[in-house]
């Protein structure tokens, strides 16, 4: 039974590729319908579903929004947006890795054979329990290609890893690997497919295969495209070779029949026979020419063939002295990161140590910024209640004032002083309720209007109509008023007029009582009646409030003049009436 080779390698990592979103000219475009697909997932919703909340975590503990990642953790980790393309970050971390599984090769597991049914199997059992052995390694893509020669897995996964500082989840195979026990270091990586071939080998078996021990490796890997090169080569030149094969192993089988000659070693064979055994000697000679010159030609493509080989030795040569070289470097940078490791270590156990004191302070200062916060925010609460209060304060201050200002308004407008505390307001208002009320039925008397006008009429029209009212009594009045005053007017003229020969009597009677002149003609009782009516003559006149404003010289001196035609008068000289 043909015993079968497993191929483990690390792939390009072409997501367009494994997609089938272009075909390469090693594909057929009919089969991928055939392609199994197990997961396919964007690489954004991928990052997104293991790193999201990481980041929200980390954020969440930086007191400077400087240090805070304000975009996703791709473009934070390669600096540029999520893409399909593989991106190598600073620190060489991959945006995501690819692993590379094939039972067999093309020419014992080619597709459409019942092995390559097989192996497909094989493979589906593998890539189904994948996850469950590697935790840590997210699978976002995963197909096995039925379009090639060859059944085949691509798998497309994130290491996960998780840290104590920075992102508490990142993107780190070294870590995912250490998590899922393989140690650390070079090593590590190799552990893991030993432990996956293993693993794959023992599926591989369970079906029936038999698996053939790995070859070791030349230390020369060549391109996709040279291998493929070479293989057709090698199968142009077997193809070529194949005829003349054929053609010697049909002049070994070609025998000509002849009889024996006696007494001879010579063979006689009939002219027929020997007609055609010159027929053949003659296709072979040419046959072999064209052998000759097919083995030149096969020489020539040897040379070409060995001269390439000669220039890939002179390259795997210069690799192994470069992957040396390399291998060395590896070797110091390794003793340097092992020695910085330590130094980290112990400088991570004093970080511990102080870390956890001052755990111990911040579990302390925690408490009293809460117990602090907690006050701030009572005392915040207090100052806006009192604020509150104030503006209520406020609120009412003003209230009271314009109640006030309308109170004594209203004060005002019942005719109370402010300064009368003793009159109540209401009795106040009640009694010019009571007064309007009165009013209101002395309107109604006064104006004496029907039902319907007195029902549609208001107190202030009826007040208008009183003024009216009294307007033309006014009227009337203030005519009647200047008649009177005509009249009062005439009798005081009159009156005047009256005083004036009252005034004139009263000097006269006192002429005649005290001048020694003319009184020397009155008797006892004539003199005592003329003396009182003299007396209560001038108390009347001084009652009357003019005697200062008449002219008594002129009177008495007309007076004079009138009763010197009836009495002589005994002397010439002033009457005593006028000397007191």
């Amino acid at each position: 039974m043909i015993s079968r080779t497993i191929s483990i390698c690390q792939g390009k990592g072409s997501i367009g590729h494994n997609n089938r979103t272009f075909h390469t000219k090693n594909t057929d475009p009919a089969r991928t319908k055939n392609n199994i697909v197990f997961v396919r997932e964007p690489i954004g919703t991928a990052y997104e579903k293991l790193f999201a909340e990481a980041v929200e975590r980390y954020n969440a503990k930086q007191k400077r929004s400087d240090r805070k990642i304000k975009s996703g953790y791709f473009e934070y980790q390669f600096g540029q947006p999520v893409t399909e393309t593989k991106l190598t970050s600073p620190d060489k971390r991959k945006s995501f890795y690819e692993y590379l599984i094939q039972l067999g090769t093309m020419e014992d597991t080619g597709v459409g054979t019942e092995a390559a049914e097989k192996a497909t199997a094989c493979l589906c059992e593998y890539m189904r329990g994948f996850s469950e052995r590697n935790p840590n390694f997210y699978v976002f893509n995963a197909v096995i290609h039925l379009d090639e020669k060859t059944p085949h897995l691509h798998i497309d996964y994130v290491p996960v890893g998780h840290y104590k500082r920075g992102v508490d989840t990142q993107n780190g195979i070294a870590q995912a690997l250490k998590e899922m026990g393989y140690g650390t270091g070079k090593n590590a990586i190799a552990k893991w497919r030993q432990s996956e071939y293993l693993v794959f080998r023992r599926i591989c078996e369970e079906h029936g295969f038999i698996i053939s021990e790995p070859k070791k490796s030349r230390g020369v890997s060549y391109a996709v495209d040279e291998y493929k090169e070479i293989q057709h080569e090698k199968e142009r030149l077997t193809h070529e070779l194949q005829p003349l094969r054929e053609m010697e192993l049909a002049a070994d089988e070609t025998s000509v029949a002849g009889k024996k000659q006696f007494l001879s070693n010579n063979i006689s064979v009939s002219p027929e026979e020997f007609e055609k055994l010159e027929q053949q000697k003659k296709a072979v000679t040419v046959q072999n020419i064209e052998n000759q010159h097919e083995r030149d030609n096969i020489a020539a493509r040897q040379k070409l063939l060995d001269e390439r080989e000669a220039d890939i030795a002179i390259k795997e040569a210069e690799s192994l002295s470069r992957l040396a070289k390399r291998s060395n470097e590896l070797d110091v940078r390794e003793s340097e990161i092992v020695k910085i490791e330590e130094r980290a270590l112990s400088a991570l156990n004093d970080a511990d140590a102080d870390k956890r004191r001052a755990a111990v302070l911040i579990s302390d200062a925690k408490k009293k910024l809460e117990y602090a916060d907690f006050k701030y925010n009572e005392q915040l609460n207090l100052n806006r209640n009192y604020s509150a209060l104030q503006n209520k304060y406020c609120i009412l201050e003003k209230e009271r004032d314009r109640k006030a200002s309308e109170l004594v308004n209203l004060r005002y407008a019942v005719g109370i002083s402010p300064t009368d505390k003793e009159t109540d307001p209401v009795q106040k208002i009640t009694a010019i309720r009571d007064e309007n009320s009165a009013i209101e039925r002395k309107l109604d008397k006064e104006l004496r209007l029907p039902f319907r006008q007195q029902k549609n009429t208001t107190t202030l029209e009826m007040l208008d109509m009183v003024l009216d009212k009294f307007k033309s009594h006014i009227a009337e009045t203030d005519k009647e008023l200047e008649e009177s005053r005509s009249v009062i007017a005439r009798l005081k003229e009159q009156l005047s007029f009256i005083k004036q020969e009252f005034v004139k009597v009263v000097l006269a009677v006192n002429t005649l009582v005290y001048s020694d002149k003319y009184c020397r003609g009155l008797s006892g009782l004539s003199k005592a009646l003329a003396t009182g009516i003299s007396f209560f003559t001038d108390s009347t006149f001084k009652k009357l409030g003019e005697y200062d404003s008449i002219n008594k010289c002129a009177i008495d001196d007309e007076i004079r003049e009138n009763m010197n035609h009836l009495i002589e008068p005994e002397n010439s000289r002033t009457s005593s009436y006028y000397e007191r």
